[in-house]
């Protein structure tokens, strides 16, 4: 399948490349990457695209005017891409543009980290599980907590600050959520555990709160599932070795690692969730390529709420 006229992507995996967080090639040389027809979506080391399909064969998936999602597939910002037809789905068209772009990458994304935290879980603490859940008001991180709630998990759900805080709590209301800047924050969420045991945490900021998550953890069997580190700095692991704890990395090409079966049935539960009522895809902002210093900088400001996408739509322009 061939492609033109890319439209939106999520900032934050071409962050990771740029700043090479990951290890990483730059951009123009990325190992892997996922196209979807005239839309495109990167995120968390692993491009993933949205796009209409404007050239290509016949067929179900060659038909143009079709949006699909695509991933993985290498050279996904070049004008014309080759895209192996088991990488595409086809999007709903009840799915927006905005949401279609970030929908697999991130459920992807989710689902890994769910899948490695309940295997972190001792089996015998299997009931009343209860999760810590760091930068919970992220694109990811509310995918999570909807999983993980579904699944019957508690979820304590931290954020970087009372604003942040207060904003998710309205929005998405449920898990408590607690902000990491106020005074007595981890005994608030101690408590919210009402005595269970908390064997696992699911991060992706690092730095010092990892050392803060840590601390909540069971001794010996407290495990911490980390995706990232939006804080930006080094991570605190000094508890991890007196207290027996377990520090486990994912990243999504594990997902593509997954069963042909299991990846369907997840694509499926993404579209599903495309259509679920809340601000699980909310969108901060979208930039045209010409202005990736302000995009990079937009998704590192402090109470931002949403992805910020870049916008192939026009070369120039304002966010919006």
């Amino acid at each position: 399948m061939q492609r033109r006229a890319l439209l939106l992507s999520p900032v934050m995996s071409t962050l990771d490349f740029v700043e090479l967080r990951r290890g990483y090639l730059p951009l123009g040389a990325w190992p892997l990457e996922a196209p979807m027809r005239r839309i495109v979506h990167h995120r968390l080391g692993q491009p993933s695209e949205l796009l209409r399909v404007e050239e290509g064969p016949s067929g179900p998936l060659g038909r143009p005017g079709l949006r699909v999602a695509f991933f993985p597939a290498p050279g996904s910002w070049r004008d014309e891409v080759l895209v192996p037809a088991e990488s595409v789905t086809l999007l709903p068209d009840a799915v927006p543009d905005e949401i279609g772009s970030q929908l697999l990458i991130n459920t992807g994304t989710a689902l890994t980290a769910v899948r490695t935290a309940h295997e972190a879980v001792p089996a015998d603490s299997r009931a009343d599980v209860v999760v810590l859940l760091t930068a919970a008001g992220s694109a990811v991180g509310r995918l999570l907590d909807k999983l993980l709630t579904d699944r019957g998990v508690k979820v304590i759900r931290l954020v970087r600050s009372e604003a942040g805080a207060d904003r998710l709590a309205a929005r998405l209301p449920g898990s408590p959520v607690f902000s990491t800047d106020a005074t007595g924050w981890k005994e608030r969420a101690r408590a919210a555990a009402n005595e269970a045991k908390i064997h696992v945490a699911i991060d992706s900021v690092g730095g010092a709160l990892l050392g803060d998550v840590a601390d909540l953890l069971a001794e010996g069997t407290g495990t911490v599932v980390n995706f990232g580190t939006l804080g930006g700095e080094a991570s605190d692991v000094r508890l991890f070795a007196p207290r027996a704890l377990t520090l486990k990395g994912v990243f999504l090409g594990q997902w593509m690692r997954q069963p042909a079966e299991v990846r369907k049935a997840d694509i499926a539960l993404a579209q599903r969730l495309a259509l679920v009522p809340q601000p699980l895809f909310e969108v901060a902002a979208r930039y045209p390529p010409s202005r990736i210093g302000d995009a990079v900088a937009h998704v590192g400001r402090p109470g931002r709420s949403g992805m910020v996408l870049f916008d192939f739509s026009t070369a120039r322009g304002a966010a919006r």
